[in-house]
């Protein structure tokens, strides 16, 4: 019987060539995973410091040493199965990433694994993680306790529908400053496919007090930010890494007490991804179309073909009609209907007023006149009495 073969794949061989955020979830898959297998209580790191990169050499001497033991096909499908259930609690399209991750990176190393045994292995259903979109309210209170860099990031994700890892990737060569359109380049999407969205006029005018910033914070973040949160890269529009974007977004919801929790996953209800949300919401609240929106969001069908693309042109019109449903502090304008109608309405209102006045003028002289002459009032009711009479109602 011949040897059985050496499998040499580990993660750092499996991961490479692959999108970038493809090759961080199927490593942070398999490291996972591989601590899962030999009882390892915490991911071991490069350094002591909590927010550094894993000590992937070690994940790789693992992943190799677990690839090479005595284990057959049946007995690595059993390690799958038993650890996604073990991990029963986390989302759904996490388990389903886990799952993805080991089965190609086995697969890779010539395990195949038994179809009967995968396909029993559940990991679907919908997402554990409650949260929702943030009202204008919410919004303008974390704003508002935003230092400048925060708050043109956030402003940019609500107004152009970005997931929170395209807002970090994008370069200032992608943002139109004089139009307020930004190009999201093919390698920082998620799916792959480049696309271009837009962003407000509110969310542009902030983004320009960064940028005239940015060159200031670019000296003073070597000196006082956390290596690890700190993206050295002028290019950058907004040069953090996503650790500390959310680290600093966590602690300004506590600030403001909107760093409720979901009980079952323990994510914020109002993380960073509702932003995406928000736009998806109330863009088409402002008159856009649905079709205009998924295409700005980037989403696959309205991308690769299976639905009619708008042109650049339609999906800025569309766009621009809408924005104000995006903006957190100016105040929507009256469109011309609202204001021919408001102005109707208030001729109306001015006729009535007018009329009021010489009642109340009248009223005023009749009683000036009864004051002075006594004999004016009977004048008056006999007056009174004899129309009464003429029309025959007395």
């Amino acid at each position: 019987m011949a040897p059985q073969r050496q499998r040499t794949r580990d993660i750092t061989r499996f991961v490479r060539g692959r999108p970038k955020n493809t090759a961080r979830a199927y490593q942070g898959a398999l490291v996972k995973f591989l601590s899962w297998v030999n009882n390892e209580p915490d991911i071991k790191r490069a350094t002591p410091y909590i927010r550094s990169p894993v000590d992937l050499a070690h994940y790789n001497t693992l992943a190799i040493e677990y690839l090479n033991s005595d284990r057959d096909e049946f007995d690595f499908a059993d390690d799958l199965r038993d650890y996604l259930r073990e991990k029963a609690a986390s989302a759904p399209k996490s388990l389903e990433s886990y799952k993805a991750a080991i089965i190609s990176w086995l697969a890779e190393n010539h395990v195949y694994l038994p179809a009967e045994m995968t396909r029993r292995i559940k990991v679907g259903g919908k997402s554990l993680t409650r949260d929702r979109a943030p009202t204008i309210e919410e919004l303008r209170h974390i704003l508002n306790h935003s230092d400048l860099q925060l708050k043109a990031y956030l402003l940019t994700l609500t107004s152009a529908g970005l997931r929170p890892g395209e807002g970090l990737g994008i370069e200032w060569s992608d943002v139109d400053l004089s139009t307020g359109k930004i190009h999201i380049r093919r390698e920082i999407a998620k799916n792959g496919e480049p696309r271009d969205t837009f962003i407000s006029s509110e969310a542009l005018e902030v983004l320009l007090q960064w940028q005239a910033y940015h060159p200031l914070y670019a000296e003073k973040a070597d000196a006082y930010t956390i290596p690890d949160e700190y993206i050295r890269d002028t290019n950058r529009v907004f040069p953090l890494s996503y650790n500390g974007v959310r680290d600093k977004y966590g602690r300004v919801l506590e600030k403001c007490g909107l760093d409720e929790k979901d009980p079952t996953t323990g994510w914020l209800v109002l993380r960073l991804h509702v932003m995406r949300k928000f736009f998806r919401t109330r863009l088409p609240q402002g008159g856009a179309s649905i079709d205009a929106v998924e295409q700005m969001l980037g989403h696959e069908g309205y991308l690769g073909g299976a639905y009619v693309r708008l042109t650049e042109e339609e999906v800025e019109a569309a766009y621009r009609a809408a924005e104000s449903a995006l903006w957190i502090y100016k105040e929507p304008p009256y469109n011309k209907e609202d204001l021919t109608r408001l102005e109707r309405e208030n001729q109306a209102l001015k006729g009535e007023l007018s009329d009021v006045r010489r009642q109340i003028a009248m009223m005023s002289a009749m009683q000036a006149s009864v004051a002075s002459e006594p004999e004016a009032l009977q004048e008056l009711i006999d007056a009174r009495i004899r129309e009464l009479k003429g029309s025959g109602e007395i």
